[in-house]
């Protein structure tokens, strides 16, 4: 074994702190590129951020924009858990039954379950498992009904028994017979319960009237404004312009004034600091308005391609995918994915996510015709199944045909299972009902 000494050329790319930045930039959305700056300003104190919002006057808003702004001003919503704990004096209770009581309500989710166990609990306040059921009877007792519950099924049930006529099938299904009714054995559950199909029937469509989320009404926390990144205008000639919202993208400047002031001690540890923080003040800069001319170009051949989209709304969205983007803009679809992440576009329609302007192509039957999008087709397919016979609805076999008779889309079964379950829609099976309203 000996010692030997060679010199090897080898090309590499290395990503440096600033290129990191500069792609970090890049995938930020509104509200993480508002935080990011400011803390910028904190690490740099030469750098000077002006919103283009602060630099506008009062005379040129108009009353009807000031109105406007004062409507979009957040107010106070009240929690699930303030909601609960003020109906908690009236009821009574001992300081110990209220402290296990309000702990109880502090540990349920944002739906209103209690997703911790009992004995946890019991554990948790150095008190007996009895105790902690009292408490949880009396957070059950509360508004809105079906709160505090474990499961989905005690959810049902706790607001069944507090339906102001009550409904024993409906009970006893729910608290014994639960999972044959909702996988709709309902044959198999009509002979043991000695009922009749049209019973089981009424039983499902009082169900569904209770909340499953008793507490989705309420929030956990304040609610925010979707700043879009960019806006899309129509011009009354028809004429389609786009620009980037200024108060996303705001004016970097640099404080001359406090660099003159440093730059006066003529120390060489202080014109080093100056220079290192001009170098990221450009960088910065640099990065900022690549960002904005990167949405820019993105949002250019997104209008060029989705016109009919932009004047019709999603129903006429076509197959776009960020390859062919990336290829048309000479870039990486990385870079494009990136871009779109968590962006907003103002449009005529409303504001919507970037990312619903793209979508794949489902082929068509019909040389002549275009592939349509898979949002699209998911349309299609949520139509077809609002207009279908309730008491014979279409399996999703029948719906792949019926998308190539009408449609002149050709997907498999198992495609339009798929979009079903994006769309959140249950099979056929459980679609069914066995009584015509």
């Amino acid at each position: 074994m000996r010692a030997e000494l060679w010199q090897e050329q080898r090309l590499k790319l290395s990503l440096t702190k600033e290129l990191t930045q500069a792609i970090e930039l890049l995938q930020y959305s509104a509200v993480e590129l508002q935080s990011f700056l400011y803390e910028q300003s904190l690490d740099n104190p030469f750098l000077e951020i002006r919103n283009y919002r602060l630099k506008r006057s009062d005379r040129d808003s108009s009353d009807k924009e000031k109105q406007r702004w004062i409507e979009n001003i957040s107010t106070h919503s009240e929690t699930l858990s303030s909601h609960l704990t003020a109906q908690l004096p009236a009821l009574s209770l001992s300081k110990r039954e209220e402290r296990v009581a309000r702990y109880m309500i502090a540990s349920l989710d944002e739906d209103g379950y209690l997703r911790v166990e009992i004995e946890e609990i019991a554990e948790r306040l150095a008190i007996s498992k009895q105790e902690a059921e009292k408490a949880l009877q009396i957070v059950q007792s509360l508004e809105p009904a079906g709160v505090g519950a474990r499961s989905l099924q005690e959810c049902l049930y706790l607001q069944l028994k507090r339906l102001p006529r009550r409904d024993a099938l409906a009970e006893q299904i729910v608290q014994h017979h639960f999972s044959l009714f909702v996988e709709k054995a309902w044959k198999t559950l009509a002979k043991q319960l000695d009922v009749d199909i049209a019973s089981l029937q009424r039983v499902w469509d009082l169900i569904r009237t209770l909340e499953p989320r008793p507490g989705i009404h309420y929030t956990k926390e304040m609610p925010h404004f979707i700043v879009p990144d960019i806006i899309v205008e129509r011009s009354d000639e028809g004429d389609w312009y786009i620009f980037c919202n200024d108060d996303v993208h705001p004016e970097l400047v640099w404080n001359r004034a406090y660099e003159q002031k440093l730059s006066g001690y003529h120390d060489g540890q202080v014109q080093s600091f100056i220079k290192d923080k001009y170098r990221q003040f450009l960088w910065l800069a640099k990065s900022l308005e690549q960002r904005k001319q990167t949405l820019l170009n993105i949002m250019h051949v997104i209008v060029d391609k989705q016109k009919q989209c932009l004047e019709s709304g999603f129903a006429a969205l076509k197959p776009l995918t960020m390859r062919e983007v990336a290829e048309e803009l000479g870039i990486h679809e990385s870079t494009v994915s990136r871009a779109v992440k968590n962006k907003y576009v103002q449009t005529p329609f409303g504001t919507v996510e970037l990312r619903r302007f793209f979508s794949n192509a489902v082929s068509s039957v019909y040389a002549d015709e275009d592939a349509a999008s898979s949002v699209k087709v998911k349309m299609f397919i949520k139509q077809l199944i609002e207009q279908e016979n309730k008491q014979r609805p279409l399996s999703d076999q029948k719906l792949a045909d019926l998308l190539h008779e009408r449609y002149g889309v050709a997907i498999s079964r198992r495609t339009v299972a798929k979009y079903r379950e994006q769309l959140h829609i249950p099979s056929s099976a459980k679609r069914k009902q066995y009584v015509g309203k």
